[in-house]
């Protein structure tokens, strides 16, 4: 072009610019209209190519929108809808002129484009400087996306990440030779420019025509741009953003480009880049894809309260790899949110070369699932990679209901606690500036303390050992074990001698006060006969659980009536989302409590029943949340927590079994034929390293008794009701962090 050679003064540029549009109203004077001329011809084309559908066309811009029918028509077409009040087609005076443009400019104002200094007179009149300013603010809602950040900084930010190796600092002369946008070409389709390094910048016209084309063919973008005026050096702002932002806007090649590569990182496509990334949930999930250290979206909660704080982590995830985010976290969970800045955001991850995540370098074992109130869980933190050692890892423990973090002391990767509350528990490591979490525990209350001759309350179908010792090697004929039920009835529980201790096995069938009757030669031993507590856990029963309205008190009664053990412990742990809550359970009689708490959120509630230290049946109850519907889960125990904990259960022997071999009590009965008196009140669990019954007596037997850890044939499982004292590495339940969490999705 003739004025290609000609300067542009400080005004030139400034017109050229998205802040220096014709709705400016700026005077351009001499040869720097050439700009005027380029984005003329550029918006007139993208305008006819949305009047194509009506068989309309615009000629001059400044003549064929004055009646306000083609204005109207370009309005239905990119609203996808009929406008009302309906506009004249075939207008008559300048009257209907008015009425018609009043009508296109008040629906374009409805939808959220906001209009200033121009008016229904300005387009009927003419006024082409404002004209363009009025198409451009079209183009920018309806092609490029609305979006309260400037369209030129979202378009460079995507461009920027799709092309590294072309270093695009605008959208005019970086264009100008057409090797850019042949290598735009080729990130869209690979292979269509395999050669656009080897372009000549020289002969820009030549290959901005080619490259023009091939989108044409390929595409069906159109040439809303000449190859000319894309290679021109005079080539206006507006006009490069209008031909590229075909290339980017919603369903275009650049962006089926961007979207294939994100999906190729997840498990679970998405369909675009809005709404779905809210919750940070998927770019969570891309920043893991490549080894970062966001945290996993499954452990990330779907409330929008919690979507910034989700967005965030992610974000400071993905600086660690090196990308900064495009839009604040604020913007990026808004639901109206454009989706060009969260593109751009996701193209620059394609360039991070992958690294394992994080949690997949680390793998934290536990003895069990769950443990007990004043009982030492043992854990371990295996490292999986030579990239990490323990010297970067700190670790704590989460009590249940908000508590302050514990730090807990590793040595070489071990780690034990003692909690002092019931509920979920959480451990969370810290390797330098990145954390992981998500590893829950469950701890039960403590088991019912009774002092001799009593035993503890057992469960109905439980097993009860009754360990005998003797001295002086008595025959074992003179020894009798007999169990008497709360209506008399007598059950014989006949002595095996294993590794030369005489045990007797006691299974209780019937609920209520039993009595252990232990006779030498016909007489009662010392302290004899001993009285057992049997309930049966299947008495208890949890109503109220309907109606529960977050961020309100609820209420709901357990009833234990049907147990046979009136007075007895009841517990009650409420957990959301893997957390306590905190609850006040209030004894109504001595059968009933009511428990009061305060939900959160709306969703699925879990409530864990302890009755005597024990999982009752059908715990976890389930409460519904936000929800006419409340049930009782038909599940065991059991089941419910593994899918909480994200703990596999990797063992072969599981710890009660390594306990069984060799019981503490055993040992003990072989080391000492007399049991001295217990100075303190024992726990009666199967991790108790006293025998539950000590007492001095001048006969050669002495007794003990234990709770085996089996299940009765109810359903639940009291194998996971007390952890390993072992410290075998066989004894472990182990888990690493994730492959749990997807099992449990299973």
């Amino acid at each position: 072009m003739d004025g290609s050679s000609q300067k542009i003064s400080h005004a030139g540029l400034l017109a050229r610019s998205p802040e220096g549009t014709a709705a400016k109203g700026m005077n351009i004077k001499g040869n720097e209209d050439l700009w005027v001329e380029i984005q003329g011809n550029t918006f007139r084309n993208w305008v006819n190519e949305h009047l194509r559908s009506e068989n309309m066309k615009v000629l001059d811009l400044s003549q064929d929108l004055c009646d306000g029918t083609r204005l109207c028509a370009l309005v239905e077409a990119l609203q996808g809808k009929r406008l009302k009040p309906s506009w004249n087609r075939r207008p008559g005076n300048q009257h209907h002129y008015l009425e018609n443009v009043t009508t296109a400019l008040a629906a374009i104002e409805a939808d959220g484009v906001k209009l200033v200094n121009i008016g229904n007179v300005d387009i009927v009149n003419g006024n082409l400087k404002l004209i363009l300013g009025l198409i451009w603010s079209l183009i920018v809602r309806y092609q490029i996306g609305r979006s309260k950040f400037p369209p030129r900084k979202l378009m460079l930010a995507w461009l920027q990440a799709v092309l590294p190796e072309c270093r695009v600092h605008n959208l005019t002369t970086d264009w100008n030779s057409g090797i850019l946008l042949h290598a735009l070409l080729d990130y869209c389709k690979p292979g269509l420019a395999p050669h656009w390094r080897d372009l000549d910048p020289n002969r820009s016209v030549e290959n901005c025509a080619r490259a023009m084309n091939i989108a044409n063919r390929e595409f069906g973008i159109p040439m809303v741009l000449e190859p000319e005026y894309l290679a021109s050096p005079w080539l206006d702002e507006l006009s490069g953003m209008t031909y590229l932002s075909y290339f980017m806007k919603q369903d275009s090649p650049g962006f089926h480009a961007t979207l294939r590569w994100v999906n190729s990182r997840l498990d679970k496509p998405v369909r675009g880049f809005t709404t779905e990334w809210n919750d940070g949930k998927t770019i969570s999930e891309v920043i893991r894809s490549l080894g970062g250290s966001a945290t996993h979206p499954e452990k990330l909660r779907s409330d929008p309260a919690y979507w910034e704080s989700n967005l965030q982590q992610a974000v400071n995830a993905g600086q660690k790899l090196g990308v900064q985010p495009v839009l604040s976290v604020r913007d990026m969970a808004k639901t109206d949110v454009g989706h060009l800045g969260i593109m751009a955001y996701a193209a620059h991850f394609q360039w991070v070369k992958p690294r394992p995540p994080l949690a997949d370098m680390i793998a934290v074992h536990l003895e069990s699932t769950s443990g007990r109130v004043g009982e030492t869980t043992h854990f371990r933190v295996e490292l999986l990679t030579k990239e990490l050692d323990y010297s970067m890892v700190r670790a704590s423990i989460i009590p249940p209901a908000g508590g302050a973090p514990q730090p807990v002391k590793l040595h070489r990767g071990e780690g034990a606690y003692v909690p002092d509350r019931m509920g979920m528990h959480e451990i969370v490591l810290d390797v330098n500036e990145d954390r992981l979490d998500g590893y829950f525990f469950r701890v039960l209350p403590r088991y019912v303390k009774v002092l001799p001759p009593g035993m503890a309350p057992c469960a109905l179908g439980s097993l009860v050992e009754v360990l005998v010792s003797a001295t002086g090697a008595p025959r074992r004929e003179d020894i009798l074990v007999t169990a008497y039920s709360p209506n008399g009835r007598a059950l014989e529980c006949p002595l095996k001698t294993i590794d030369g201790t005489n045990s007797a096995i006691f299974k209780p069938d019937e609920a209520g006060t039993w009595e252990i009757a232990i006779t030498y030669q016909g007489k009662h031993i010392q302290g004899g006969p001993f009285t057992c507590s049997v309930f049966d856990p299947r008495g208890v029963s949890v109503s109220g659980v309907e109606g529960a309205v977050a961020g309100r008190a609820h209420s709901f009664d357990v009833d234990t009536r049907e147990t046979g053990a009136p007075g007895a412990e009841v517990h009650v742990d409420v957990v959301h989302d893997k957390r306590s809550l905190l609850c006040a359970v209030e004894k109504l009689d001595r059968w009933r409590h009511r428990v009061t708490f305060i939900p959160k959120q709306n969703g699925k509630h879990r409530i864990y029943v302890y009755f005597n230290g024990h999982d009752v049946k059908g715990s976890p109850f389930i409460m519904r949340v936000g929800t006419q519907k409340g049930r009782k889960s038909s599940e065991s125990p059991v089941h419910s927590r593994s899918r909480e904990s994200p703990v596999n259960y990797k063992s072969r022997e599981s710890p009660v079994n390594s306990r069984s071999r060799e019981s503490p009590i055993h040992s003990k009965s072989r080391e000492s034929p007399i049991h001295s008196k217990s100075r303190e009140s024992p726990v009666y669990s199967s991790r108790s390293r006293e025998s539950p019954i000590h007492m001095k007596t001048v006969s050669p037997v002495t007794v003990s008794v234990k709770r085996r850890s089996e299940s009765p044939s109810y359903g639940y499982d009291t194998t996971d009701q007390s952890f390993s004292s072992s410290r075998d590495k066989s004894a472990f339940i182990s888990t690493s962090k994730y492959t749990s969490s997807s099992s449990n999705q299973k």
